[in-house]
């Protein structure tokens, strides 16, 4: 056995990094921009979660006053039928819709909740440099369509495929048959 050409070897890295630049972006976008969804869906839950709280604490308070707070029932029923209700004894003063009896201006504990950066980055310089590269190239939306992923990853692996040929087609040739002679199975050359 020979070693393979200069040619065939160049030739072969070319096939090689030509082929693995058209397929590694196909097979690593689509699974990144899944997970950028994913990420923005897992933000929007929190965000929601945390309003969702935030309605359940304000509700919460409210039901303490409405079983506590006697006044606080009769500015209820006052606001919601007006002044139909008359209570003896009872003078009605308006005042500012300011925090209701019992709740103080002073920033409440929240509960702990799903905050938008709970699921990190695995490798954030990884993450910006595809986020700047799809910004910058437009196209490699290709590496993402449905109709032109498909023919980028086969044209691809042709290129790895063919370069693997190509180097091993080299190395396997003996060397009469480089010069043009035929050997049989037991290495000798055939008689003509």
């Amino acid at each position: 056995m020979t070693r393979p050409s200069l040619v065939n070897t160049a030739l072969f890295w070319l096939m090689l990094l030509l082929g693995t630049a058209a397929l590694a972006p196909c097979l690593v976008l689509p699974a990144w921009l899944e997970r950028q969804a994913q990420l923005e869906c897992l933000r929007a839950r929190a965000a929601y979660l945390e309003a969702l709280q935030q309605r359940l604490q304000v509700v919460r308070k409210q039901i303490e006053h409405v079983n506590d707070d006697p006044a606080y029932v009769l500015r209820l029923a006052e606001q919601d039928f007006g002044n139909a209700i008359k209570v003896p004894e009872v003078e009605t003063i308006w005042i500012d819709n300011g925090p209701a009896p019992g709740e103080t201006s002073a920033p409440q504990q929240r509960s702990p909740t799903v905050s938008a950066g709970a699921a990190p980055e695995l490798w954030p310089e990884l993450g910006v440099f595809v986020e700047r590269a799809m910004q910058r190239y437009p196209q490699a939306h290709l590496f993402v369509d449905e109709r032109t992923r498909p023919w980028l990853m086969g044209t691809g692996g042709m290129l790895i495929l063919a370069g693997i040929v190509l180097l091993g087609a080299g190395a396997n040739r003996p060397e009469d048959t480089a010069r043009g002679g035929i050997r049989t199975r037991t290495g000798r050359p055939a008689r003509t």
